[in-house]
């Protein structure tokens, strides 16, 4: 297996370049090299940490770098993610604990707080997103003539 040096990805041996960041910066992974097991939220991050901690395993939590919000409403990417590296020594042992965390995690969100909500329809979201503009675009009117009127008051007292 290839380490690349730049994203801490495995890729495998007759790969030229990375295939997460296109690196040529591939060698030999060791053992001791901290390697990208995934991307995690902080709770589930937190979970791991626990986990890892327990078990003895060498881990690193570094912020999530990778990737952009794009759309308004795209909670997939959060800010306080996580990326989640652990040596290549442990990585089998942590991929392990990893998809028994993210059993624990999927059961704990499907019992939530018996709260259920639907995801708003695409057409819906556009609607909103017009509207809010709409009003934003008033607010920021409402004020530049407030501002003005209150300018142009000031001036005739003075003036």
């Amino acid at each position: 297996m290839l380490y690349c040096t730049k994203c801490y990805g495995v890729c495998p041996d007759a790969t030229a370049k990375c295939p997460n960041c296109k690196s040529a910066q591939l060698r030999q992974v060791n053992d001791d090299d901290l390697v990208l097991l995934h991307r995690a939220d902080q709770y589930t991050a937190s979970l791991l940490e626990q986990q890892f901690q327990e078990r003895g395993i060498v881990y690193r939590m570094d912020p999530f770098s990778g990737g952009r919000i794009s759309y308004l409403y795209e909670g997939d990417v959060m800010p306080t993610d996580k990326q989640v590296l652990v040596r290549w020594g442990d990585y089998d042992a942590a991929k392990e604990i990893s998809s028994q965390v993210k059993l624990q995690v999927e059961k704990e969100r499907a019992v939530g707080d018996g709260e259920e909500y639907e995801e708003m329809p695409p057409k819906k979201r556009i609607v909103v997103q017009i509207v809010s503009v709409f009003f934003f675009i008033l607010l920021i009117m409402l004020a530049v003539y407030g501002t003005d009127a209150i300018a142009n008051w000031l001036k005739g007292l003075f003036g």
